[in-house]
């Protein structure tokens, strides 16, 4: 879920900077292409002091070092046990022969479905073609350019603002329902859109 709200909150930030460097003439959109070098920057950096983890140095061979990280990590010498479990572990994964066809077994449906086709049946909803061209999309519909824009950065809240509210529920409701209902939504506003009513703008929000 943190992954999740980063990415939100990522994309509302990503908008609210478009809405703000575009009232700096001519030079704005430069500005903005810029400012994105910043936390690319600091992914870069980052990733040189970033560790390995434990069982990525275990699974390519390098036990020791993955030991001394994981004691390390849990700042104690008495780690026989969990590192015990990650030697299993590695051991099974190594020992499946022909892995990417075992998936499309039938009795391994439902890890084939949430690792691979739900992520896939999201992205081939459109909504980073929304995402990604929002402005370009509200313009089309009729918008000023200035308005495109607030809408594209309200389009930002409402995904952040949906994500708080999985969170908040998730635990309560489950994951089944909120799936069930956001699919549900998506239908909606597909058909409506189909039909010529999607000049609606919070259509356009809802279905993020």
């Amino acid at each position: 879920m943190m992954f999740q709200v980063a990415t939100t909150f990522g994309i509302f930030t990503a908008n609210m900077i478009n809405y703000g460097t575009q009232q700096i003439q001519p030079w704005g959109w430069r500005l903005a292409l810029g400012l994105a070098a910043i936390p690319t920057l600091l992914m870069t950096i980052g990733g040189i002091f970033i560790p390995e983890t434990p069982n990525s140095l275990i699974e390519r061979g390098s036990k020791e070092q993955g030991r001394k990280l994981l004691e390390k990590i849990r700042g104690t010498n008495e780690v026989d046990a969990e590192f015990q479990d990650m030697l299993d572990a590695g051991e099974l994964a190594n020992s499946i022969k022909h892995p990417y066809y075992n998936i499309l077994k039938r009795r391994y449906r439902p890890e084939l479905v949430m690792a691979i086709c739900m992520p896939a049946f999201q992205i081939l909803t459109g909504i980073n073609s929304i995402l990604f061209y929002a402005p370009m999309l509200f313009q089309s519909m009729g918008f000023g350019r200035q308005a495109s824009l607030y809408s594209s950065a309200l389009t930002g809240v409402v995904l952040a603002g949906s994500t708080f509210i999985s969170i908040a529920t998730v635990d309560r409701l489950g994951r089944r329902p909120l799936l069930i209902s956001g699919g549900i939504q998506m239908i909606i506003c597909q058909v409506w859109k189909n039909h010529g009513l999607m000049q609606i703008p919070i259509i356009m929000l809802f279905v993020t």
